[in-house]
């Protein structure tokens, strides 16, 4: 036993003298001379010789292994062979945005100007300069001389009791271990205070004490909260047009539920209440109302009576409407069909309403960028304007290449069912109207997938490099759902009744699910007719 308790009393120290030796060998094999840091890193890859020239970058800027050797350089290029950061800790390499200067690359001095542009951005430096070493025959070595800003080690709060501390940390947006900004951390207070002011709390005051002085290693804010306001009752003085009841439904500022649940005092809020009062009256016509807030608070200021003072003026007439501009399609056919006429008051959702439809009136004749505009005119007679519409027609439009990109089961065959659907082919006139019915049609085929962010769409845009008609040539998708040569070899995007029309590319998209319906005749499909105005081939 003497024996053996003797082994092992001389085997212990020998494993443990081996680690400690393998862990001194370690460090001093990683330790730089003096035992300190260096201000200059050198960012380049392990396992490359001397002899085998530029040595590439590590970190986020490394070159994979295997990477083909550089291409030979042009006449007057030359290339970077090394990119170092001469004030940079090392800890902080691998947090460096993502760079395009990299060694084995061709050196560009705009390349060099962007990368300067994003480690500005990261905040984390208050200067970037960069610098060029010559190195014959034909290489460089690129320096970004930098000036790292202190670190945040940690931010708190002081004062605050009617907001938790996280809460106000995450509304400051500061994180710790970002670069110490005495611009961020003062935009840090004007957040926290904002909060505040939209929470009831419209005399908090929050300071400084930490943050945006030379030396502070962390921002701390001292908040004064003052009384929380709530509001206790909202009045309207001078409405004639709508009752309290109508206007309270368009404003924010008004008391929460039993008083216990928001209703908070928002100055801001106040006055975009006043806004949307006024908008809401001109609307109306009444286009001369004013509207003002009286705030009336209570002994120990922490409720609040809010008064909206209305004058709501003259309410205008419409003396006439009437079309500039327009010449493919007649005046009397644009007016029929409009909600404001002459004679009515004036109401700014009827307006838009009517411009909606003219523009729908023209894109289902093909004219789908036609630039209609509506104008109020002030007339010498009190309270009466007249209404004109401005309208640029534009080129008419026809259906060229028809792309359908679908996800999920892709097949020909459902390239050509959903192309069955469509009512608009390579030739037509393109029509707006048509154009939404399709899309209807094809989501309620249950073809596509339910989720609203995948169903189908169509859209359409000009064919690139095709501004001039006599070179775009209308196609379809063959079997593979591809683009081919059109139904009609005679178009080539015109027609004999529309020599100035243009050709745009339509393309249809959506995630596809199943195979139902796959089978569908063409037949099954009603396509709208077409409107008679304008003429052409529909």
């Amino acid at each position: 036993m003497a024996g053996v308790r003797h082994d092992l009393t001389i085997c212990l120290p020998v494993w443990v003298i081996s680690v400690v030796a393998c862990s001194c060998a370690i460090a001093t094999a990683q330790a730089p001379a003096g035992g300190e840091l260096p201000s200059s890193v050198s960012v380049q890859p392990q396992g490359l010789q001397p002899s085998q020239g530029p040595l590439l970058p590590q970190g986020p800027n490394a070159i994979p292994n295997g990477t083909p050797a550089p291409a030979p350089l042009r006449p007057g290029e030359t290339r970077v062979l090394q990119v170092q950061f001469d004030g940079l800790h090392p800890p902080n390499t691998f947090h460096l945005p993502h760079l395009a200067t990299r060694a084995g690359e061709v050196y560009d001095p705009l390349s060099v100007e962007e990368d300067v542009k994003k480690m500005m951005k990261t905040r984390k430096f208050v200067d970037v300069t960069p610098k060029t070493q010559p190195v014959p025959p034909s290489g460089v070595i690129v320096i970004f001389q930098v000036v790292e800003r202190p670190l945040i080690r940690f931010i708190k709060t002081v004062g605050n009791q009617g907001a938790l501390t996280e809460t106000l940390i995450s509304k400051s947006e500061l994180k710790v271990g970002e670069g110490m900004d005495p611009y961020s951390i003062k935009e840090a207070r004007d957040k926290i205070e904002s909060w505040y002011r939209e929470h009831g709390w419209d005399r908090a005051h929050v300071s400084i004490l930490e943050g945006n002085k030379p030396g502070d290693r962390g921002a701390i804010f001292l908040v004064d909260e003052g009384r929380k306001q709530k509001i206790w009752w909202v009045n309207f003085v001078g409405n004639t047009i709508a009752d309290g009841a109508r206007l309270a439904v368009i404003i924010d500022s008004k008391p929460g539920p039993l008083w216990l649940f928001k209703g908070e005092v928002d100055r801001k809020k106040i006055d975009e209440d006043v806004d949307k009062l006024t908008a809401y009256y001109r609307g109306l016509g009444f286009l001369e109302a004013k509207i003002g807030r009286e705030l009336e608070f209570n002994e120990k200021q922490d409720w609040l009576t809010l008064t909206f003072t209305i004058n709501e003026g003259p309410r205008y007439k419409v003396n006439d409407v009437r079309f500039i501009g327009n010449q493919k399609i007649p005046s009397p056919a644009l007016v029929k069909d409009l909600k404001l006429k002459g004679s009515d008051f004036f109401n700014q959702g009827a307006m838009t309403r009517d411009l909606t439809s003219v523009r729908d009136i023209y894109g289902s004749l093909g004219y789908v960028f036609a630039d209609i505009q509506a104008d109020l005119r002030y007339r010498d007679e009190r309270a009466h304007v007249d209404l004109v519409y401005n309208v640029k027609e534009g080129a008419r439009y026809r259906v060229g290449k028809v792309t359908i990109n679908i996800q999920g089961e892709s097949t020909h065959t459902n390239s050509r069912t959903i192309y069955n659907r469509l009512s608009l082919h390579p030739g037509d006139i393109l029509n707006t109207r048509k154009l939404r019915d399709d899309e209807r049609r094809l989501k309620a085929s249950s073809l596509f997938a339910g989720d609203p962010t995948k169903a189908p769409k169509i859209v359409f845009s000009p064919l690139p490099g095709m501004e001039d008609a006599d070179k775009a040539i209308a196609e379809k998708p063959d079997d593979k759902g591809r683009a081919g040569r059109g139904r009609s070899s005679s178009f080539r995007g015109q027609a004999p009744d529309g020599p100035d029309d243009m050709v745009l590319e339509m393309t249809i998209s959506g995630d596809f699910t199943g195979m139902r319906e796959m089978e569908a005749a063409p037949s099954e499909i009603a396509p709208p007719t077409a409107p008679a105005i304008g003429g052409g081939r529909n």
